[in-house]
C-alpha cells in the first residue's frame, strides 16, 4: 500500500484562530491513459486500442456537449464539469485570463472519494516527504543558459528524493511524440543530484528529461517527474569509456589496471600536437599529476587514443589500489577506478 503523507502548514487564513494550521495531500502520481487502458483492457477482453478509441470518442462527444454550453455529465466514476483552475484576489475579482482558467474536470464519485476516508496519512515535512521532484537540468561544459543540453556533454540533474536505485526506477529523455531515448547516468551524488549524459547523440529540439523513482519509498507509486530541456545536436568530443588493455581485450569501463595500457574510447577525441591528456589521482595518499601527450600516443583517432601506461620514467604508473584518478580529455572531465592488479 503506497504510503498517504500531509504537509502541515499554519493557517494564515480567515479561520485561523479556529484551525491554527491546516494539512495539504501529496500527490505523488497521475495515472497515465495508456497505463489505465492497458488495465481496462485486460479486465474487458477487448485489444488495447479499442479501448482507448472507446474512451477518446467518449471524451470528445463530453468536449463538444461542454463546447454548447456548461453542463455536469454523471458518469460510473463521477462527474465531468467545467472548473475554473488559479485563485481570485477578491470575493468580486474579473477571471484574468493570466491567472485563471477555464477546464474540464472529473470530480470522483463518493464512493471512490471517500474510499482512504479510513486511511492514516503520515504527517512529513521537507525532509521526510517522498515525493519526487526535478528542479533544473546544468550543462557541465556549458552552464548557462539552465536547461540546456549540448550533445553527449555531461549534465547535471538537480532535484528532491530522485532515488535511482528504486525498483522500476530509470532516467531519459522524451520527444513531443513520446519516443524515448536512454540517458547514461555517469555519477549519483546523492538523491537531490546526479551527472549523466545521452547514449548516443540525438537530434536538436525540445525534450523532457524524465525521472521515474519510488523516492525512496520501497512500497510507494512509482512516480515520474520531468523538466523540459532544449537538446542542442553538438558534434563535439565525448568521452564513452575509459578502460585499460588492448584490442581483444580491455577491462570494465571506468577501470583501470596497473601495468596495462590505457584507452579512452569516444568521438571528436584525435589530439593534435602539443595537446595530451592530463590526469590526478593518489598514491600513498600523496596527488600525482601527469599527462598523456599526443606524440607518444599509440592510437590517436577521434575514436580513440591509447597510450603505453607508463610514467616518464618508463615505469608503470601506479595509484592507491581502488583509488578514483581523474581525467581531462579535450576540455571533458572523466573518472575511472584504479586496481593494481587485474582479477
Amino acid at each position: 500500500m503506497a504510503r498517504h503523507e500531509v504537509v502541515i502548514h499554519q493557517n494564515t487564513g480567515a479561520l485561523s484562530e479556529s484551525a491554527p494550521y491546516t494539512g495539504s495531500y501529496i500527490s505523488k502520481e497521475t495515472v497515465a491513459e495508456s497505463a489505465f487502458v492497458e488495465s481496462v483492457a485486460a479486465k474487458c477482453g477487448l485489444p488495447a486500442i479499442q479501448v482507448a478509441a472507446i474512451i477518446d470518442g467518449s471524451f470528445e462527444a463530453i468536449e463538444e456537449l461542454e463546447r454548447a454550453g456548461l453542463v455536469r455529465v454523471h458518469t460510473d466514476l463521477g462527474v465531468v464539469c467545467g472548473v475554473i483552475t488559479g485563485s481570485f484576489p477578491t470575493a468580486d475579482a474579473e477571471f484574468d485570463p493570466e491567472r485563471n482558467s477555464l477546464q474540464l474536470a472529473l470530480r470522483l464519485d463518493d464512493s471512490i472519494r471517500l474510499s482512504l476516508a479510513d486511511a492514516t496519512p503520515s504527517i512529513v515535512t521537507d525532509e521526510t516527504i517522498t515525493k519526487l521532484r526535478v528542479d533544473n537540468v546544468m550543462d557541465l561544459a556549458e552552464e548557462r543558459p539552465m536547461n540546456l543540453v549540448h550533445g553527449q556533454h555531461v549534465f547535471r540533474v538537480a532535484g528532491f528524493n530522485m532515488v535511482l536505485d528504486d525498483e522500476g526506477a530509470a532516467v531519459c529523455l522524451q520527444d513531443k511524440n513520446g519516443t524515448t531515448f536512454p540517458v547514461v547516468v555517469d555519477e549519483v551524488v546523492s538523491k537531490q543530484l546526479f551527472k549523466a549524459h545521452t547514449a548516443e547523440l540525438l537530434q536538436g529540439g525540445d525534450y523532457k528529461l524524465v525521472v521515474k523513482s519510488r523516492a525512496g519509498d520501497a512500497e510507494g507509486p512509482l512516480q515520474t517527474a520531468f523538466r523540459r530541456v532544449k537538446y542542442l545536436r553538438v558534434e563535439g568530443p565525448t568521452v564513452t569509456k575509459i578502460a585499460t588493455g588492448n584490442d581483444e581485450e580491455e577491462s570494465p569501463a571506468g577501470v583501470i589496471y596497473g601495468a596495462q595500457n590505457l584507452r579512452i574510447h569516444g568521438s571528436g577525441l584525435a589530439l593534435g600536437e602539443g595537446e595530451s591528456v592530463t590526469y590526478t589521482g593518489t598514491l600513498n595518499g600523496e596527488p600525482v599529476n601527469g599527462s598523456f601527450g599526443a606524440g607518444a600516443a599509440q592510437e590517436n583517432t577521434d575514436s580513440l587514443l591509447a597510450w603505453d601506461y607508463t610514467d616518464a620514467s618508463g615505469d608503470p604508473l601506479m595509484f592507491d589500489d581502488g583509488s578514483e584518478v581523474a581525467f581531462s580529455v579535450k576540455g571533458l572531465e572523466a573518472t575511472a577506478t584504479f586496481r593494481e592488479y587485474a582479477p
